[in-house]
């Protein structure tokens, strides 16, 4: 069976869920024990952060030409290679018993994880029509989204399921496994796009590059800055929180993690009210609002999980809101550069995040280091619709080839019978 032939008998929107179902709960199941592993393995703390900071950044590194890789090649061969050496990557780690097999584990993955990102969205996407595009390109991503957060709650379901009878290194390779059967199965459940052999990857670089910094996107970077201040915020602290109110459980840990998951799935179901609101006003408001509780509970004015429950629902809603609108915006040829080059600045955002979080908890206590941190968000925020009130083109969608661009994500009006592209 090929790609044709699955597409009589599996909707498109289907297999993307699937897709993104099952790859986000392989990645959560390394995620949960990952850190485990590795110290289960001798490695000391201090070269344990210097083994994750070196994987960020060659993380980092390879996102935006990986982007450009997929609109130059093909998506669907990126998101292929991609897949088996994620997949790789884990089994490698997974089954690993030396040191230098560890860290080669830990290099595929992430080579891996930045060749694929990206990649299926953009399969999808770049088939969806002209008629009623604004509604079904923001359709499509909800789906993704929620199917996303429901592979981490799978993910997690499987750690404490698997966990009882399995070893940490073992289920990181079954997580593998798992990767490298979606590599197999993509090239039979995944239609062709279209290649670009015309144009050299640099040249795509330096164009996508040149339009995620000029004024027309600098609207959807201070909303990714706020998004990613605000997330780096709530992922750091709710462990520490938790401990002091509660001591040291790790099955409590891991209950929290799972219905934290819970609430980020259902914002992002939720999104699905938003999609007739203006996102250059409403992605920050909800930006806005996943800050407010961790400030709440930071001084103890709104109970714990309640309150991590509540920032992560908002946070699913604002995912779904920013994502959408960036995908509104990038030109079908550069679409995975450009997400790639946002990814980026999302990366950037998150580490200095990270790095300020710890030296403002050292300095002022856990309360400080939130708040100041969601102020900055806040801030991000609060410039989002402004600098959108002064530069109209920042909402303007990107049309397709012989389309009229659209005013506005929100001057779209869609059709009631409109089906998925």
């Amino acid at each position: 069976m090929d790609a044709d032939t699955a597409s009589d008998a599996i909707p498109l929107r289907t297999r993307y869920v699937l897709f993104s179902l099952f790859s986000v709960s392989a990645d959560f199941v390394y995620g949960a024990v990952f850190v485990t592993v590795l110290l289960g393995r001798g490695v000391e703390p201090w070269a344990l952060g210097s083994m994750l900071a070196a994987n960020i950044a060659l993380g980092m590194v390879l996102e935006a030409p990986s982007g450009a890789l997929g609109d130059r090649y093909g998506h669907r061969r990126l998101l292929c290679a991609g897949l088996a050496a994620w997949g790789v990557g884990f089994a490698v780690f997974g089954g690993a018993e030396g040191l230098p097999a560890t860290v080669l584990g830990l290099a595929l993955g992430v080579c891996g994880h930045s060749l694929q990102s990206g990649t299926l969205t953009a399969i999808v996407v770049n088939r969806i029509g002209d008629h009623a595009r604004v509604r079904r390109v923001r359709r499509a991503v909800r789906w993704g989204q929620v199917a996303s957060r429901g592979g981490s709650v799978l993910g997690a379901g499987a750690v404490l399921v698997g966990g009882t009878w399995a070893r940490a290194d073992t289920l990181v390779l079954a997580a593998g496994a798992a990767l490298v059967v979606l590599a197999a199965l993509t090239p039979l459940c995944l239609p062709a796009d279209r290649r670009r052999p015309g144009r050299p990857v640099l040249a795509i670089l330096r164009e996508s590059a040149a339009t995620i910094t000029g004024r027309r996107f600098r609207p959807l970077v201070f909303l990714a800055v706020s998004t990613g201040a605000v997330m780096a915020t709530l992922i750091m602290a709710w462990q520490p929180l938790l401990l002091a109110a509660h001591g040291e459980d790790v099955r409590r840990n891991g209950l929290v993690l799972l219905v934290m998951t819970l609430g980020l799935m259902a914002g992002a179901a939720c999104s699905r009210f938003t999609d007739r609101l203006r996102p250059q006003v409403w992605g920050p408001v909800f930006a806005l609002a996943t800050g407010v509780p961790l400030v709440l509970l930071a001084f103890g004015w709104l109970p714990l999980v309640p309150g991590l429950v509540v920032a992560e629902f908002f946070l699913g809603v604002t995912g779904v809101v920013s994502a959408a609108w960036q995908q509104l915006m990038y030109a079908d040829a550069n679409r995975n550069t450009m997400f790639s080059a946002m990814a980026v600045v999302s990366g950037v955002t998150y580490a200095a995040t990270q790095w300020c979080f710890g030296w403002l908890w050292e300095l002022g206590g856990l309360p400080v280091a939130i708040s100041v941190l969601v102020a900055v968000s806040a801030v991000a925020a609060l410039l989002t619709p402004l600098s959108a009130r002064f530069l109209p083109a920042s909402v303007q969608v990107e049309a397709r080839p012989g389309a009229p661009r659209s005013e506005g994500p929100q001057a779209v009006e869609p059709r009631p019978d409109d089906r998925p592209g």
